[in-house]
């Protein structure tokens, strides 16, 4: 989870978790059929996905983030910052904003040339609907805290949107004011958004400014939003309508789901609940329902970052939606570092730093694989994690560890990079024998941030009975198929792939981002797989969460696909035909279809087709052959395939057997 849990929360929020994936880790067990290979996508990815990662910046207050940590930043790959806006800070009395710390990021942030995902969250105290003196314990002082006052729906969130008294935008409109969070979201859109008051204060060119807000974060977690699902689908519905009022062109988000939920109601999808009730809404169509991007988080288990963009996909496919949909919370922290719990390798939840980096990449893989646009790390500095702000704690060998949890410290070790040694600038951990220095997992990222872009998935095979992961991508920009493998459980594999060149050469990479040139012996790679480590999940000793150390074996696609025809060899006045074709480096891209009739020079049926089947309409008496070739997307020509169809008319007299009575 996102560092913010309170530990008083914090075994509920373990229980919830648990048995939710108790019932994830079943259906993860279902095989998939190599066979059923073809992506569902919820748009062309020959562009995607791009990278973020998060709290790159934030608004820490006058003074921005550190030159070497926007340098960190930039190290990753990531063209995306995520970070919160609270309203409690910025609205610090009715109607009286204070905007000073968030324009200190944002102008930061456009001036290293990040993209901002901009977070609304936190309802100020003087607007909570939560009962005064309820509720009152606070998360942790880390980055995204907020106590249960701020995680309150707000007051007059049913009021009209509107001072007309409607929920209907129209040019010239004023927001209600009644609404208070309108207004706040409205207020906001019209500072950050391009051309608004900060770029025309700073004299930003055309497009420069805060383009994409996310409707507060993991509203389906009770630590930040307290409401109902039909209170949350009116803050997305009031902030949709709000935001775009102010700036038509802003890409408002779905806030990043945490896919906890109710355990008792089994496997939770917030998404589909609310959007259930935008079904009943008549102008949730008008509105695009009142989000053009689906944020989800994903920990620890890999295989679900596939499962949640999957599970979304289908929620947006019922409706005839295409979104997109981001990854814009992921990751898992590390145990073996500090300011890790380094005397518990079995702590839940946690990994070690070479671990982290396979979750990097497999998760990436898989989400991608499931049509997700945009994957965020959790995150760039291990900052506070779950713990107050100000938390530390001296160095701690394993050599020193007594075996009592109670006594040897441990902390959350999320990040990319360690924490300063500057106590102001870590805010905590700052103990760290290596300060500011990158773990494994800043290799993995760039390998993804590098290699994984410009991808659309191609397919998916589980081979040898299941034991490995093979997730397959085609690279339009290099004509190459980007393929991911490695061993599911806990047991050494061997991948033998089929090489999908005529130099049999390919790039192997590895989480360590060390790339190195491979030949193909007999056609084809042999690759050892090293078996999965990781048991930290606390639902099941016996799962691999994360599973083996990946490998990723890029290589162009310059060999022909091969395709095969069918049709009956005998037809009357239509004929059949069906094909298909298949090619595992970059997939079938068309098809084109000719007829030859009674020896005649061949002419096209179909040319540049998709289709895999047609009904060509005969005469009688006469023979055609049928030829077929297909082309795959990087180009590349099969030979032609044909089969020859006769017609023929039924006899003139047909002679029954007689039937003789006795």
């Amino acid at each position: 989870m996102l560092s913010k849990i309170r530990s008083f929360f914090i075994s509920f929020l373990l229980l919830s978790i648990t048995l939710l994936l108790m019932g994830l880790a079943l259906q993860e067990q279902q095989p998939i059929n190599p066979s059923s290979s073809q992506a569902q996508t919820n748009t062309d990815l020959a562009t995607g996905p791009a990278y973020g990662v998060n709290f790159i910046s934030w608004a820490k207050g006058q003074t921005p983030v550190s030159d070497q940590r926007y340098a960190n930043g930039r190290a990753t790959g990531a063209v995306w910052n995520r970070w919160p806006m609270y309203w409690t800070n910025i609205e610090q009395s009715e109607g009286s904003f204070s905007w000073g710390y968030q324009d200190v990021a944002v102008t930061n942030d456009i001036a290293q040339g990040f993209q901002i995902d901009a977070i609304f969250l936190g309802t100020p105290s003087f607007y909570t609907t939560s009962p005064a003196g309820e509720n009152f314990t606070p998360v942790p002082g880390s980055i995204l805290a907020i106590n249960d006052i701020q995680a309150a729906t707000p007051q007059g969130l049913y009021d009209p949107v509107f001072a007309d008294g409607t929920d209907t935008p129209g040019a010239g409109k004023v927001i209600n004011p009644a609404n208070r969070w309108a207004r706040f979201v409205y207020t906001a859109v019209n500072r950050y958004k391009p051309g608004g008051l900060l770029a025309q204060q700073n004299n930003w060119t055309n497009g420069e400014g805060v383009t994409h807000w996310e409707i507060w974060n993991e509203p389906d977690l009770f630590q930040f939003w307290d409401g109902t699902v039909a209170d949350y689908g009116r803050l997305l519905k009031v902030g949709y309508l709000a935001a775009k009022q102010a700036d038509p062109n802003a890409q408002i988000i779905f806030g990043g789901v945490a896919n906890v939920g109710d355990p008792n109601a089994g496997v939770s999808d917030f998404y589909n609940r609310v959007m259930g009730l935008f079904d009943a809404d008549p102008d949730a169509p008008t509105y695009d329902y009142y989000h053009d991007i689906f944020a989800t988080h994903n920990y620890l288990y890999a295989w679900r970052s596939w499962l949640y963009v999957w599970r979304a996909g289908n929620t947006q496919r019922a409706r005839n939606l295409d979104k997109p949909i981001w990854l814009n919370e992921s990751g898992v922290p590390v145990w073996d570092d500090y300011p890790g719990p380094v005397c518990e390798p079995n702590s839940p939840y946690r990994a070690t730093m070479s671990e982290q980096a396979d979750f990097i990449i497999q998760s990436a893989f898989f989400a991608t694989f499931a049509g997700a646009d945009n994957l965020f790390f959790f995150q760039l500095y291990d900052d506070c994690g779950n713990q107050p702000g100000g938390t530390n704690h001296a160095y701690y060998p394993p050599s020193a560890c007594t075996g009592n949890p109670t006594v040897d410290p441990g902390g959350d070790a999320f990040g990319l990079f360690r924490n300063p040694n500057d106590p102001a600038q870590a805010g905590c951990y700052w103990d760290s024998p290596q300060p500011e220095l990158p773990r494994e997992g800043l290799a993995a990222f760039q390998v993804l941030s590098t290699y994984l872009t410009g991808v659309e998935p191609l397919w998916r095979q589980r081979p040898n009975n299941n034991a490995q992961e093979w997730i397959a991508f085609y690279q339009p920009g290099t004509q190459s198929r980007v393929l991911g493998v490695w061993s599911r459980g806990g047991s050494v594999e061997t991948a033998v792939i089929t090489a999908t060149s005529s130099a049999g050469t390919a790039t192997l990479i590895g989480p360590d981002n060390n790339p190195q040139l491979i030949t193909a012996v007999n056609g084809v790679y042999t690759l050892t797989l090293p078996a999965a480590t990781n048991h930290n999940a606390l639902w099941d000793p016996t799962l691999f969460p994360i599973e083996g150390r990946p490998s990723i074996l890029i290589e162009q696609d310059d060999l022909p696909p091969t395709v095969s025809l069918t049709a009956p060899p005998i037809a009357f006045t239509q004929i059949d035909l069906s094909w298909s074709g298949e090619d595992l480096g970059s997939g079938i891209d068309s098809y084109d279809l000719f007829v030859a009739m009674d020896g005649d020079d061949p002419v096209p049926v179909l040319v540049a087709t998709t289709a895999v089947t047609t009904t060509y309409p005969a005469e009688l008496e006469h023979s055609y052959r049928f030829t077929l070739r297909g082309w795959d997307k990087a180009g590349n020509e099969s030979g032609f395939t044909a089969v020859t169809v006769i017609t023929r008319d039924l006899p003139e007299k047909v002679y029954l057997p007689a039937v003789l009575k006795p």
